[in-house]
């Protein structure tokens, strides 16, 4: 081998051990993925701009870090498959921890637990479980609401990448029922397109986990600052001004 090319064979196995030990907190900036379409977690403004308790959050844990943020929009079952391929730093998007995920990523702590809840037409009489055998629920792929709802016996579960679909399969007849959380569901009740039209049927407790930010195992140094500053932020009442702001 000569010289020139034995340098640099060197040069390259230093440096890619160097990126290996590289940590996450040496970036300038975190590429966050989220999903804008889950208010009021996240979503965008009439101007575009992405907003939400999420949104505000990291926005939040960033500056503390002093980090920027560039937002990454990504469909919901792809988020994890992305973080894993490392084509983004972290996720932040109504994430619930679940043992199959906790394998494949490392959470922060939670910085919330919500209910799920039931969304039918207003005119629907489902009230409870039992009622929604031999019906459809429409759910977001990928999500702990359609793993929920494929152990409901007798339910067809039809899944969409967007929740906002869920709610307008209901609307049309097409779906009996959509399963999200009670956030989101009283979020889309409320919207002027579904209003009066659809109704929190009833809730549901579908996991104890918790909503967290996810990052990749190798990243669990991070996570553990993030978790120190949920604390801050719970202990100083912040947290809660966020939840306030948001309606959680």
């Amino acid at each position: 081998m000569k010289k020139s090319a034995l340098i640099l064979a060197v040069f390259f196995t230093f440096f890619c051990i160097g990126s290996a030990w590289a940590s996450l907190m040496d970036k300038d900036t975190f590429i966050v993925g989220t999903e804008s379409t889950y208010p009021p977690y996240e979503s965008r403004n009439e101007k575009g701009e992405l907003i939400g308790f999420d949104i505000d959050l990291m926005e939040i844990i960033a500056e503390k870090l002093g980090k920027k943020i560039d937002w990454q929009d990504i469909a919901f079952d792809a988020l994890i498959p992305t973080l894993i391929a490392k084509r983004i730093d972290m996720i932040i998007a109504g994430m619930s921890i679940t043992e199959e995920r906790a394998q494949r990523v490392a959470f922060t702590k939670p910085y919330e637990i919500s209910v799920s809840a039931f969304v039918t037409r207003i005119d629907s009489d489902i009230e409870d479980a039992e009622a929604l055998k031999g019906k459809s629920v429409a759910t977001q792929i990928g999500t702990v609401q359609e793993t929920f709802a494929h152990a409901i016996e007798g339910v067809e579960v039809k899944t969409y990448q967007k929740f906002d679909d869920c709610a307008r399969e209901v609307l049309l007849g097409r779906a009996d029922a959509a399963l999200m959380d009670i956030p989101v569901a009283r979020e889309f009740v409320n919207q002027r397109d579904f209003a009066g039209k659809i109704k929190v049927a009833f809730q549901q407790i579908i996991t104890e986990g918790g909503k967290a930010i996810a990052l990749n195992l190798s990243d669990k140094d991070t996570a553990d600052k993030i978790s120190g500053i949920i604390d801050e932020l719970e202990e100083n009442g912040e947290l809660q001004k966020l939840r306030d702001k948001w309606g959680m």
